[in-house]
C-alpha cells in the first residue's frame, strides 16, 4: 500500500477532484462568477490606466454574446467561455451572430479551483474596430441525442478548436486586445506600460517607474542602466499596440534610418520600443558592435528628451 503522500503524487489532478465536482453543479450560478471576477480584473486593469468604460450584458444566449465591453469608443461584444483546470474539453462553440457585432470576440478562460483563480486566458478576436476572424464550416451539434441517439445539428453555432486561440500572459494583454492604444493621450499611455520589476527604492530607474520621467539623468549612455531602462516597458506588447510589424523587420528599419539620418526616427513610445528592441538584441548576442556605440547613446539621449517633453508639457 502507498502512503499518502505517494498516493496524492501519483494522481496529478486529485486535488482538482472534488473542488471541480463542486463547480459542475449550479451552471448559472457558476457563469455568472466567473463572469464577475473577470470583469473585475478588466475594469481595475482599466481604471489603473486611467480609462473610464461601461459593460452591458445580454438576458438572451441568442444575441451570440454575454458581455459588451466598451472604452474609448471602442465597443467589444464578448462571449466568454470557461473550463476547469484539468479538464480535457480542446473545443467551445461559437454562435454565429457574433461575427455580426462590431469587433466580436471569444475569450476562453481556464479556472483554478484550488487557487481560485484563471490560470490560462485565450483569445479569439481581431484588432479593435474588426470583425471576428472566419468561424469555419464545422456545424456544432446538441449535446444529447433523440430517441434514435441521434444528435441534431445546432445551424447557427460552430466548432472552434483550441488551436485557432491565442494564448495571453494576463488580464493586461487581454485588455490591449480588446481595446488596442488605451489611453490614447501619449503620456498616460507611456505611463501605463511601466512595470515596477525588481528595483532599489531609492533610485531614479524606481521613480521613472512611478511615473516621473524627469528622473531619468541627463547624462544617459548605453550600458547596463540602459538595459534596465529598457525594461521598464514591455517592448513586444508596445510594437503590437503600435502596430509595427515584426520586431526584427522594425528593428532594421529603425537602424537603417538612423544611418541615412543620424537620427532615430519617432515619437517616444517608438524609441523605448527601439530601446527595448536593441537591449534585447544585445542580451542574446545579436549586435556586432565596435568599443564605440554613440549611435546607441544617441537613442539614449533622444528617448529622454522626448519623455522629458512629454513630462513637462503635460506638467
Amino acid at each position: 500500500m502507498t502512503g499518502p503522500d505517494q498516493s496524492f503524487a501519483a494522481r496529478p489532478h486529485a486535488r482538482y477532484g472534488w473542488r471541480a465536482r463542486q463547480l459542475t453543479h449550479q451552471s448559472s450560478t457558476r457563469e455568472n462568477a466567473f463572469e464577475h471576477v473577470l470583469l473585475g480584473q478588466i475594469g481595475a486593469e482599466l481604471l489603473a490606466r486611467g480609462v473610464d468604460y461601461d459593460e452591458y450584458h445580454s438576458s438572451v444566449d441568442k444575441e451570440g454574446f454575454d458581455v459588451m465591453l466598451e472604452a474609448g469608443h471602442i465597443q467589444r461584444h464578448t462571449q466568454l467561455k470557461v473550463k476547469i483546470k484539468g479538464g480535457a474539453r480542446s473545443e467551445i462553440t461559437v454562435h454565429t451572430r457574433l461575427a455580426t457585432r462590431p469587433s466580436g470576440c471569444v475569450v476562453w478562460l481556464t479556472y483554478d479551483p484550488v487557487a481560485r483563480e484563471f490560470c490560462d486566458i485565450r483569445w479569439f478576436g481581431s484588432r479593435p474596430g474588426e470583425p471576428l476572424p472566419d468561424l469555419g464550416t464545422k456545424v456544432a451539434k446538441h449535446s444529447r441525442g433523440n430517441s434514435q441517439g441521434v444528435k441534431a445539428d445546432r445551424p447557427e453555432h460552430r466548432v472552434l478548436p483550441a488551436r485557432r486561440f491565442e494564448r495571453l500572459a494576463d488580464t493586461a494583454h487581454l485588455v490591449d486586445r480588446l481595446f488596442g492604444r488605451l489611453p490614447h493621450d501619449p503620456l498616460a499611455f507611456l505611463r501605463s506600460r511601466l512595470q515596477l520589476g525588481h528595483l532599489p527604492e531609492a533610485s531614479w530607474l524606481a521613480e521613472v517607474a512611478d511615473g516621473d520621467f524627469t528622473a531619468i539623468p541627463e547624462g544617459l549612455a548605453w550600458g547596463e542602466d540602459a538595459t534596465r531602462f529598457a525594461h521598464l516597458v514591455d517592448g513586444f506588447r508596445l510594437l503590437e499596440l503600435l502596430d509595427r510589424g515584426d520586431p526584427d523587420v522594425f528593428l532594421d528599419r529603425q537602424r537603417q534610418a538612423q544611418k541615412d539620418t543620424g537620427c532615430w526616427p519617432g515619437d517616444a513610445a517608438l524609441l523605448w520600443t527601439t530601446l527595448f528592441m536593441e537591449a534585447r538584441a544585445d542580451h542574446f548576442g545579436a549586435n556586432d558592435f565596435t568599443n564605440e556605440l554613440p549611435h546607441l547613446d544617441l537613442l539614449c539621449r533622444q528617448l529622454r528628451d522626448a519623455l522629458i517633453e512629454l513630462d513637462t508639457n503635460h506638467a
